[in-house]
């Protein structure tokens, strides 16, 4: 795979394709590429999942190569996933994962629980005489760890992860559904398997983010034009946000008014304008969480582009990114004459 898009343009073409749908609540939508949790693995772009030890290595290993191989950037897989070094492995750097995964299961007495039960009914069906039972209890604790390393060519640790995590549930005698070690077990490993996905590749991700609607200390002459946009959310975000950059730039120092002109910009594209207006938003109004998460998705967002770039960076690119010059190729090269 090329990677030869520009992400702010691929963002906003999301944005507007994704999103045709009207929404159900005053929001606008935010398309984006946010960053992977770990920086080193953007360089690879063939992973080897290879054998994982543990009494649950081969239920672990199934589960990460699957969520690793759903790792997908518009559409395209982010790495090529395999199973074993094959054919083909040196046309791309190559990174191997291994690791281990127990489980460790514990069945304990839990006390008792007691039912009350009918055991005589009168010639109508009416319970006359009941009877209490009690059941004794028994309690599952499971307990599961995880180990993820990740090699170069060189042998060298790019990635570790390490992962533990314990489960309980009670049940008694008498109840008719009883916990498994499997189904508990199962959790467990799709927690980690996601988190180290979430660790190692970009995740593209659509969401509708909420408007600011409060009026209170808004300009009164434009109380009802904000009104209108407000409606226009769920049927053109374009018109919307035209009329809040609008009204935005007739009372700058308002907290809806900027907050909104920013939101606009990052469902188009433009980090740093929306940047500019969430921390205006929060110099209007310190310590609020809706200018602050902006602003984090748009650090993430801008982490994810270098990521990219990485991930995807033609070898001439990356001898120049070391400082080392092309090489002229053989069609440029002549025998001199005629030369300057």
């Amino acid at each position: 795979m090329t990677f030869k898009i520009n992400i702010t343009a691929a963002a906003t073409l999301a944005a507007m394709t994704t999103f045709a749908a009207p929404a159900t609540a005053e929001t606008l939508p935010v398309s984006g590429i946010y960053a992977a949790g770990e920086d080193a693995p953007s360089e690879f772009r063939t992973v080897v999942v290879e054998r994982f030890d543990g009494n649950e290595g081969t239920k672990f290993e199934l589960e990460l190569r699957n969520a690793i191989a759903r790792a997908t950037i518009d559409g395209e897989d982010y790495f090529d996933v395999r199973r074993n070094t094959g054919p083909g492995e040196g046309a791309s750097p190559v990174a191997w994962i291994s690791g281990t995964a127990f489980s460790e299961v514990e069945r304990l007495p839990s006390g008792t629980t007691e039912e009350s039960k009918c055991v005589r009914e009168d010639k109508d069906g009416k319970c006359i005489q009941r009877r209490t039972v009690t059941y004794k209890c028994r309690e599952l604790n499971v307990r599961f760890t995880g180990e993820v390393q990740m090699l170069d060519a060189r042998d060298e640790l790019v990635y570790d992860r390490g992962y533990s995590t314990s489960g309980s549930q009670r049940y008694c005698a008498n109840e008719t559904s009883v916990p498994t070690v499997s189904s508990m077990v199962s959790g467990m490993i799709e927690r980690f398997a996601w988190e180290v996905r979430r660790d190692l590749a970009p995740i593209q991700r659509n969401e509708d983010i909420r408007v600011l609607e409060s009026r209170s200390d808004m300009e009164k002459a434009l109380r009802k034009p904000f009104k209108k946009a407000l409606k226009l959310t769920k049927s053109d975000w374009g018109a919307a946000c035209a009329e809040f950059d609008r009204l935005n730039t007739l009372q700058p120092d308002n907290v809806t008014l900027t907050f909104n002109a920013g939101l606009c910009r990052e469902v188009v594209g433009d980090l740093d304008g929306a940047a500019d207006l969430y921390r205006r938003t929060l110099e209007l109004e310190a310590g609020k969480d809706y200018p602050t998460a902006g602003l984090s998705r748009i650090s993430s967002r801008r982490r994810a582009e270098t990521q990219l770039a990485a991930h995807f960076a033609e070898p001439e690119d990356e001898l120049l990114a070391d400082g080392e010059e092309a090489q002229p190729s053989a069609d440029s090269q002549g025998s001199g004459a005629g030369q300057d």
